[in-house]
């Protein structure tokens, strides 16, 4: 019998989230190409967990233990012993998915990847050519005494060996850098007899180690290494000061944080293990076993490479045959709402709206809220473009996104160079909200408001693999309330009311636990009672107790989790009416629902917000109601359909990972929402347009 739990911390179920992506990596039922890239996205997943979610507990651990506790309500020293083992063994049967399945299964296609092997004669000589000339200049070597120090670069990866001087005997440790931020990290060499060929750049280097210390003799075998450090570095309380050189100055730190994680090749002898950890100033507890090769992340790199030769799962993005068909998205806004859902529709609508509001002579100003967008991103390009034709643009930039201030701020740098007006951040808030209006005189020369609000960020790049939604409205309720917002991004005043929209900072987290209040009361009274709720994470211990309040009194709740889960379901008197699941397959679920049945009325918000202390307390976020019927159908059937999946939807529980079964045929969501929104376009592009 499972000991009951109230909260599960979020960083425990995230590993187990991070298995789910292992497991994908594991099933032969999956294109070998697409299991590579599982293989990928789970490595980018534990380094960056590392860097910051490990990073702030290592911090955390070193207050006092009794005080650390009660303030925390966990130890963080216990926390780091459980990340560890799952680790450890998430780690072991990723080396042997890589090892033992896909590593055969790809010589099974006559595709060979060198690794602990000679290689053969004509592929030495055209190895060795191409180090002299592509990657000899990019090395830096270390050569030290076991007990001096080095500074390894954060995320860098080298090799190391003990080296013995062919005269002196003296014993030193070689270090030698490899440059995969500069030179490809996979090489494809010629073909033999039909089959292909393929290295690592650590390989490369491997070959040709020797000729880099040519006065010694190498003791023993060639080892790899990986520093991650502290990249804990949240800019959050920014009040005084010059933000911008702030966070850049915070940028500057995560190349000089504390070691976190140190991997080495779990074939290194403890005795160099040890002199290397004395040498790079690593603590036991940051050495962490890995593989022959690190950064595994960069697979991404051998999938490109491979993409003409396999095959991955690929549906095709499908138009959105209502406003494909009008001349102009601003115009068919006048007629009614329209809903997209991304990947599934193609992203171009949301392109047009910008380029339209660009050159519209109608238009007169355009407001939006950038988060993260691409590094080449049409839609900036569009905004620059409708400053130039004269339009009034106004433009927030969240500089504090983690991963992406400097590319924000490069934009907001060019915009700011074409007379946009750009706000930059707030102090102690991060602005995470996706929205944006265009002010627009009508046919009937009135001034209308025009929105696009999302549940993902302006990025066309992310738009094909993140699963999301986003609403093109008029509806004046809505927008009069987001120029509100915009008002306050702009002056930071606080005394603003919102009835309709659900915004962080304001009203959201009220009007969410006022809705369970709701719940609660009709499920009292014997009337149908439920909340369905999708998120990317849970846990703020308020709207947790909520729901173990809204279960104890009889509503039924059932929430898809894509990543951490504070909340522990299925217990009884305590969560016994709550059922949650996770969704991992080929797109990223990343888009939030709540579904409130309201007595059978059905209230339906999509938003940016996850259930997270930081999302509902320090961030502005938007969540904005269905009031169309028809698009609240809609997103109701993908509910349902993603409910429905036996093949991919796994439930959450204590030490659960595994794929729900029910007596019907094999249901994969994304499989069949893609076709249902490819039968609902196809049937409505035979319609005329009204």
């Amino acid at each position: 019998m499972e000991e009951q739990q109230d909260y599960i911390h979020r960083d425990i179920n995230w590993c187990d989230f991070n298995a789910r992506v292992l497991a994908e990596a594991k099933d032969a039922t999956l294109p070998l190409l697409d299991r590579i890239k599982f293989l990928a996205i789970f490595s980018s997943n534990l380094d960056e967990f590392f860097r910051v979610k490990v990073a702030s507990l290592r911090k955390l651990q070193y207050l006092k233990k009794k005080k650390a506790s009660k303030w925390l309500g966990y130890s963080p020293k216990e926390l780091l012993r459980q990340i560890s083992e799952k680790v450890a063994i998430q780690q072991n049967d990723y080396g042997n998915i890589w090892r033992s399945e896909i590593l055969p299964a790809l010589a099974a296609r006559d595709i060979h990847i060198y690794q602990h092997k000679n290689l053969i004669l004509q592929h030495r000589q055209e190895v060795n050519k191409y180090f002299r000339v592509h990657v000899q200049g990019y090395l830096h070597l270390v050569m030290v005494k076991p007990s001096q120090k080095v500074k390894l670069k954060n995320r860098g990866i080298y090799l190391v060996a003990a080296l013995t001087h062919k005269v002196t005997r003296e014993r030193k440790l070689g270090f030698v850098n490899i440059p995969n931020d500069q030179v490809d990290r996979f090489k494809k060499i010629s073909p033999v007899e039909g089959k292909t060929y393929y290295i690592f750049l650590d390989d490369i280097i491997r070959s040709n180690f020797t000729s880099l210390f040519t006065e010694y003799d190498i003791a023993e075998h060639i080892y790899s290494i990986k520093l991650n450090r502290d990249e804990d570095y949240e800019i959050e309380d920014e009040f005084s000061g010059n933000l911008i050189n702030k966070i850049k100055e915070k940028i500057d730190r995560r190349s000089e944080g504390d070691p976190v994680r140190f991997l080495h090749d779990f074939n290194m002898p403890k005795n160099l293990l040890t002199e290397v950890q004395e040498c790079c100033g690593v603590a036991e507890e940051d050495v962490f076993a890995g593989g022959r090769y690190h950064n595994l992340n960069e697979l991404f790199q051998l999938t490109a490479l491979l993409e003409g030769v396999l095959e991955g799962q690929e549906l095709p993005h499908i138009a959105h045959s209502a406003l494909e068909q009008e001349p102009s998205i601003l115009r068919a806004m006048d007629k009614r709402d329209y809903l997209l859902h991304y990947p599934y529709h193609k992203y171009d609508p949301v392109l047009r709206f910008f380029n339209e509001a660009a050159v519209d002579p109608a238009v007169k100003a355009i407001k939006i809220t950038l988060y993260r967008i691409s590094k080449k991103s049409q839609i900036a390009q569009s905004l620059i473009s409708a400053a130039r034709n004269g339009k009034q643009v106004t433009v927030f930039v969240e500089v504090k996104a983690r991963y992406d201030e400097i590319n924000n701020l490069h934009w907001a740098q060019e915009m700011q160079k074409a007379g946009i007006s750009i706000i930059y951040s707030l102090p102690g808030l991060k602005v995470h909200a996706k929205v944006a209006t265009v002010l627009r005189k009508n046919s009937e020369g009135k001034l209308v408001r025009y929105a696009y609000m999302a549940t993902g960020n302006f990025n066309e790049k992310t738009a094909t693999v993140y699963a999301d939604h986003g609403l093109f409205t008029i509806r004046r309720e809505l927008t009069k309330e987001l120029d509100t917002l915009f008002d306050f991004l702009k002056s930071n005043q606080r005394d603003l009311t919102f009835e309709h929209l659900l915004v962080a900072g304001f009203n959201m987290k009220q009007r969410l636990i006022a809705a369970i209040d709701n719940e609660i009361a009709n499920a009292k009274v014997g009337k149908e009672a439920f909340a369905i709720v999708k998120l990317n994470s849970l846990d703020e211990r308020e709207m947790i107790d909520k729901l173990y309040e809204a279960s104890n009194a009889g509503v039924k709740i059932t929430l898809i989790v894509r990543a951490g889960c504070s909340l522990v379901p299925g217990v009884e008197q305590q969560s016994e009416n709550i059922v949650a699941y996770r969704l991992v397959d080929m797109y990223l679920e990343h888009a939030r629902v709540y579904w409130f049945c309201n007595g059978g009325k059905d209230d339906i918000y999509l938003s940016s917000a996850d259930w997270m202390n930081r999302n509902l307390n320090r961030r502005i976020e938007v969540g904005f109601p269905l009031v169309d019927e028809v698009l609240k159908e809609e997103v109701k059937h993908i509910i349902q359909l993603q409910l429905k999946d036996n093949v991919k939807l796994t439930s959450i529980r204590l030490s659960d990972n595994k794929t729900r079964k029910n007596g019907t045929g094999p249901v994969r969501a994304q499989l069949a929402i893609h076709q249902w929104v490819e039968q609902k376009e196809h049937s409505l592009k035979a319609q005329p347009i009204s």
